[in-house]
């Protein structure tokens, strides 16, 4: 029981160590999460308008709508950084457009190309600092890496809990006390649950 209780106090401290700034930006940007109407910044909408090189001109978009669309989206990483984590596209047959969308947590660009004229609209929109901040709480539009860093803080916070929650009751001096606590927030947090639907 003792060596067990030796590791669950080191599995306590050395669970959180890695992943501190990630609790407390967990912790952040859960508050700012729940005060919405606090105030974030503004968005900014931004367009330019591209000239297509000749790589992308010479294709045959009706062909192939998708080798087009990855063709441009390359084009639009290397010569212009306009980039995204999710992106997707929609090809307009009649009016010889294509459509393209990137998603990141910082913003978006919506991307009108027109085959005849040679040209592609880019529509930028900047999401302010905290709204940025937000969506990677959410892991909304986040790359695989933050995803699995996101994993790895989850499984960290339940083992420095547990850890907690287990040295808390072999703690016979401050157990009662202890145990209070714990049975007062359960119970907080179940009628708040219950009483949300």
């Amino acid at each position: 029981m003792i060596t067990f209780n030796r590791w669950a106090r080191w599995l306590h401290i050395y669970s959180a160590a890695p992943v501190l700034l990630l609790m407390l930006f967990f912790a952040g940007t859960g508050l700012l999460l729940n005060h919405s109407n606090w105030a974030a910044g503004e968005i900014k909408n931004t367009d330019q308008r591209l000239t297509l090189p000749n790589s992308l001109t010479t294709l045959d978009w009706r062909l192939d709508p998708g080798i087009t669309a990855l063709s441009m989206f390359h084009w639009l990483d290397q010569a212009h950084q306009i980039r995204g984590v999710d992106f997707s596209f929609e090809w307009e047959e009649e009016e010889q457009l294509l459509l393209l969308y990137l998603d990141g947590p910082q913003g978006n660009y919506a991307i009108e190309a027109y085959y005849e004229e040679g040209i592609a609209e880019v529509y930028k929109t900047q999401l302010p600092f905290i709204t940025m901040l937000n969506n990677l709480h959410r892991n909304k539009h986040v790359s695989g890496l933050w995803r699995w860093l996101s994993d790895i803080a989850a499984v960290c916070m339940a083992l420095f809990c547990l850890s907690g929650f287990w040295l808390l009751v072999v703690n016979t001096l401050q157990r009662q006390h202890s145990l209070s606590w714990v049975g007062i927030g359960s119970v907080i947090t179940i009628l708040a649950m219950y009483l949300m639907h």
